[in-house]
């Protein structure tokens, strides 16, 4: 894919358009020939910029960062280390931080009826600032959208190519077709996959972002819970969320103490 993404560049030193990174985003993620449609460079970026400008809207949303001590999102320290320790990006990310650093993220937090307290604290988009942490969450749903979207094109794909084959008399072909992608020169040209009708259907999806990320406005306050937004994303669950910051040192002795890291936000 790296390949892929410099060879796009290096061909594109032509137009400033051709080199916008949310086109070379949507050219490596989705595929398909897509950057040769003409509507490609005139029609995506403002609908992917508009995407864009409405992910920024919500996470603008967003309260803080906080700091992590014990109070209104935490019951006891306990917790604190416990949400630095078990969550999957702390310990993905963490080395690329300064050990003497501070750290910004997101927290997301589930109330569940058997607990008095919030629970599952769960970090994600780890930055070096807050501004840096709201820009990963935008692009972080922007991302899941295009790969939805490619994931989409690959499903019309095989079935295309199963009827194909179903209509040629061979069924083992068809079931290899079903194990497996397509070669890339063997990709099927139906009108629904022509590059200027992928453009089209991906025009449709960047129109509706809601459905990859929404904050709601915060709740009222309660005795064992702070009012927060929620945010509905791509994950089921749905997270009680706002902006904290800690320290690196912190969340490394939290790694060091913890070995189930299995806590994660689906953006």
């Amino acid at each position: 894919m790296l390949g892929k993404l410099a060879r796009f560049i290096r061909s594109s030193t032509a137009s400033p358009v051709m080199q916008d990174s949310l086109l070379t985003r949507i050219e490596v993620t989705v595929g398909n020939q897509i950057h040769t449609a003409p509507a490609f460079f005139d029609s995506l970026l403002p609908a992917t910029k508009a995407a864009l400008a409405y992910f920024e809207r919500q996470v603008a949303a967003l309260p803080g960062p906080l700091a992590m001590l014990p109070g209104p999102l935490f019951a006891h320290a306990g917790e604190i280390s416990q949400a630095m320790g078990c969550s999957l990006a702390v310990k993905k990310s963490l080395e690329k931080f300064p050990a003497d650093g501070e750290i910004h993220a997101l927290l997301g937090m589930r109330r569940k009826p058997t607990a008095q307290n919030l629970a599952d604290h769960t970090l994600h988009c780890l930055a070096s600032s807050a501004e840096a942490c709201r820009e990963q969450i935008c692009l972080a749903a922007l991302d899941r959208l295009l790969g939805n979207f490619a994931e989409h094109l690959h499903k019309l794909q095989r079935s295309d190519r199963m009827q194909r084959m179903a209509l040629e008399g061979d069924p083992s072909a068809a079931e290899a077709a079903e194990a497996s992608p397509p070669p890339a020169e063997l990709a099927t040209v139906t009108p629904e996959l022509m590059p200027e009708n992928i453009v089209k259907g991906l025009q449709s999806w960047l129109a509706a972002p809601e459905s990859y990320l929404r904050i709601d406005p915060p709740a009222a306050a309660t005795d064992d819970a702070p009012a927060l937004p929620l945010l509905h994303c791509s994950d089921r669950r749905q997270w009680l969320t706002c902006l904290v910051s800690f320290p690196a040192a912190e969340a490394a002795v939290a790694l060091q103490n913890e070995k189930h890291n299995h806590r994660y936000i689906l953006i």
